[in-house]
């Protein structure tokens, strides 16, 4: 049996068609975007396509980096929006553009000011004190510089490197679609609880008292007060969803790192694209709360 999906990118169009609508003509758009985009030089645009399959990755792809995650915070900007904020250490290029030393990565996502919670739901979240594999865009972006669901976490199960991705499957390899994760959850997807409980109560079975029998012929049945009766017994048991620890076999067709990017330069190199160039380290596309000027067509 295969467990596990294939990460298809289900941000997909999100960046591309989750923009300010409502523009009347080529003028209006161009005021628009102006006004929509953040404070200084906001020359030199490139917008994102949509992640149809393996090589809208790789044409889009800045650099295959790993790093620490050393701590999460969070920031609000009226324009920028909610935004959590990934602070790497220890950051390091392994395909494409050279990146060194510490960065911050600023995902969408956090606390509001009226205390409400805002994230895009299909961004993958992180665990701070842990090592990940990230791909980053080479075009500008508006919810997170990481390419769709390309975070894994690296986890050591059976004496080898297992790149864990947001869902908890292990990455077995690279198809034409899509980097591949065939394996069963290994972990529970980030962001969901850990080791949770829940509090189940039961009656135990009573003691089996036989009936006898009256002069009468009539049974003869002891009636038990309410006071006897057993006490209904309550404890804690574990979630049942929960993955058991993976084993050496679970992760006998993984791949690593080293093999995973092997695998990514392969496929630029097949469509004639070298990972590189372009990085924007803030997002310069349209405010998060800007509000088209006319409403939507019928």
């Amino acid at each position: 049996m295969i467990y596990g999906k294939a990460l298809g990118f289900r941000l997909n169009d999100a960046i591309t068609t989750l923009l300010i609508a409502g523009c009347a003509g080529l003028m209006a758009c161009q005021g628009r975007e102006r006004t929509a985009r953040f404070p200084g030089d906001t020359t030199g645009i490139v917008r994102p396509r949509a992640l149809n399959d393996l090589s809208s990755v790789v044409s889009q792809l800045n650099a295959i980096v790993q790093a620490d995650v050393r701590d999460i915070s969070t920031a609000f900007d009226r324009c920028e929006g909610p935004r959590t904020v990934l602070h790497l250490r220890n950051v390091r290029s392994l395909l494409g553009h050279p990146h060194a030393g510490d960065m911050e990565l600023r995902v969408f996502g956090g606390p509001l000011p009226d205390g409400r919670y805002a994230r895009a739901s299909e961004s993958p979240r992180y665990v701070a004190g842990r090592r990940y594999l990230l791909f980053l865009f080479n075009t500008d972006w508006r919810f997170s510089p990481v390419i769709a669901d390309l975070a894994f976490r690296l986890e050591p199960v059976a004496r080898r490197e297992v790149l864990v991705s947001p869902d908890g499957h292990g990455v077995t390899g690279v198809s034409a679609l899509a980097v591949e994760t065939q394996t069963r959850m290994l972990f529970l997807p980030q962001g969901l609880p850990g080791v949770g409980s829940v509090r189940v109560a039961r009656t135990p079975e009573t003691q089996f008292v036989p009936c006898g029998m009256n002069s009468d012929g009539s049974p003869r049945c002891p009636r038990l007060p309410v006071d006897s009766q057993p006490p209904r017994e309550t404890f804690v048991a574990a979630d049942p969803f929960i993955p058991r620890p993976p084993s050496a076999e679970d992760v006998i067709n993984t791949i690593d790192s080293k093999e995973l990017v092997r695998k990514i330069d392969s496929a630029a190199t097949a469509i004639g694209v070298k990972p590189g160039g372009y990085f924007a380290s803030r997002s310069r596309l349209e405010c998060w709360d800007v509000v088209p000027s006319t409403g939507a067509r019928k």
